[in-house]
């Protein structure tokens, strides 16, 4: 599969917010499931943001924690289940199977979102798209989502319309 892929640059943290909502929002309207998101970046490049502003978008009112330190949450959102990983302490690949990741990836009505996949090698084959975070600024952010499978291509093809607003 030929590269894929969706640059928008992110003025500020309302931005970042608007766009990752309308993509979560445009990703549950279009029936892309199962999907399994890798998230890339430095520290406090945006992807526990990123994830925030997806959920609510999706309506999610309640309490968004980072999983740094928990490794994962959860969030049942009606149809979809929304889980968001943060491997970046992760101490091994078999720490992340105990967690259960092996049954994640056989359900069909999940999202998974992973900061810091390249520490899982078994996730991040799995990914059907990568999302790079690069600080350009005090609050504004360039965020590239590219697809890595067939599904990615579908959610990337579905969401091709937001660059117009968020142009490179």
């Amino acid at each position: 599969m030929g590269e894929s892929r969706l640059v928008l640059s992110l003025p500020c943290e309302p931005g970042l917010v608007e766009a990752a909502g309308e993509i979560a929002r445009c990703w549950q309207r279009n029936g892309h499931t199962p999907l399994i998101v890798g998230l890339r970046g430095e520290l406090g490049s945006g992807k526990t943001s990123w994830v925030r502003a997806m959920l609510r978008g999706l309506g999610h009112s309640g309490r968004v924690p980072s999983p740094t330190y928990t490794l994962l949450e959860e969030y049942p959102l009606g149809e979809l289940v929304l889980v968001h990983l943060d491997l970046y302490r992760l101490a091994s690949g078999d720490e992340l199977e105990n967690l259960g990741v092996r049954d994640w990836l056989d359900r069909p009505d999940l999202w998974l979102l992973a900061e810091w996949p390249e520490r899982a090698g078994r996730l991040l084959a799995h990914c059907d798209l990568m999302v790079d975070f690069e600080i350009t600024g005090a609050s504004s952010r360039r965020v590239v989502i590219a697809a890595v499978s067939v599904s990615g291509q579908s959610a990337l093809e579905s969401i091709h319309h937001i660059d117009s607003r968020y142009p490179s």
